[in-house]
């Protein structure tokens, strides 16, 4: 949010997908969490580097000290990268659904709800 953390990545993601496990919902602070998955080779932090914490066992996630932006999901070899960070998301359109078992139980009811342009809809 803040650009105090910047990152690149070589080559195509491995998968691009959706995250309904509560671990990625809490990290992300929203109902499901966009991700890019690369192998961790391929993805660099070249002028800082995030901030970490282990989140479950084996599994550390990056966020910006600055700002608090939620980055980065790290484990066994791979990194995710949060959709909504990059400079130009509507690139990367997600083709998966990962814990999908996990979801929101309202998750299927969200496409039908009204849409409200910048602004939040009248009180009755």
């Amino acid at each position: 949010m803040c650009g105090a953390v910047r990152y690149a990545a070589q080559g195509g993601p491995l998968h691009i997908g959706y995250c309904h496990c509560r671990s990625c919902r809490h990290h992300s602070g929203a109902a499901v969490a966009g991700m890019l998955v690369f192998d961790t080779d391929n993805v660099i932090f070249p002028d800082r580097e995030p901030k970490t914490y282990v989140s479950s066992p084996g599994v550390c996630r990056g966020f910006c000290d600055a700002c608090g932006t939620s980055l980065s999901w790290h484990h066994r070899g791979l990194v995710s990268l949060h959709i909504g960070t990059l400079d130009d998301p509507d690139s990367r359109a997600p083709t998966l659904h990962w814990r999908y078992d996990e979801r929101c139980s309202w998750y299927e009811q969200a496409a039908s709800l009204p849409h409200a342009t910048m602004s939040y809809p009248d009180r009755n």
